[in-house]
């Protein structure tokens, strides 16, 4: 067997040289079965393995049932039109009572201000109405189209006359 030291150490053999003593005592080789086993994780029959994620392969078939993952700037963009719908709504509410008309009392006044109350009601669950039916009509796999959509509907049913100051 060959000196495992440095060329640089060949003057010092005053140091016990431990390959020098009984090979047989303990024997390394890198080859060895047992110790590829010691670095294995074992298989599906061993009791502690766990099965982590896998990608999948290209034989796998992808499951179209299962939910999409959507991405960060999705999932941002989403909180953001859903905190923008409910601040719309609640314009309206801040903005609804100068739109609250109380017309005569006749039968015809009374339908008009029925009408007008209920018109004020939808501006005022409109765009929260807007937000749940974007999430529920436009497929989840096409984000940009329904973060769009959700966008267009944040400028349709803002509170305008809020937005603008008018009327006030």
């Amino acid at each position: 067997m060959t000196d495992p030291r440095p060329s640089g150490s060949a003057g010092r053999h005053d140091l016990p040289d431990a390959t020098a003593s009984d090979e047989t005592d303990l024997e390394l080789d890198p080859y060895d079965a047992d110790a590829d086993d010691a670095l294995s994780w074992g298989d599906e029959s061993d009791a502690s393995h766990v099965e982590g994620p896998a990608a999948a392969s290209r034989d796998e078939e992808i499951d179209p049932d299962a939910p999409q993952v959507m991405s960060s700037a999705s999932l941002v963009g989403h909180g953001v039109l859903g905190g923008v719908a409910l601040l719309s709504s609640v314009g309206w509410i801040v903005s609804r009572d100068q739109f609250l008309i109380a017309f005569g009392g006749g039968l015809v006044e009374r339908v008009q201000t029925t009408l007008w109350l209920t018109g004020v009601f939808l501006a005022l669950v409109a765009p929260l109405l807007w937000f749940v039916a974007t999430i529920l009509l436009v497929p989840a796999e096409r984000s940009g189209r329904r973060l769009l959509v959700m966008a267009v509907g944040a400028v349709l049913l803002a509170p305008w006359p809020l937005v603008i100051g008018g009327g006030a």
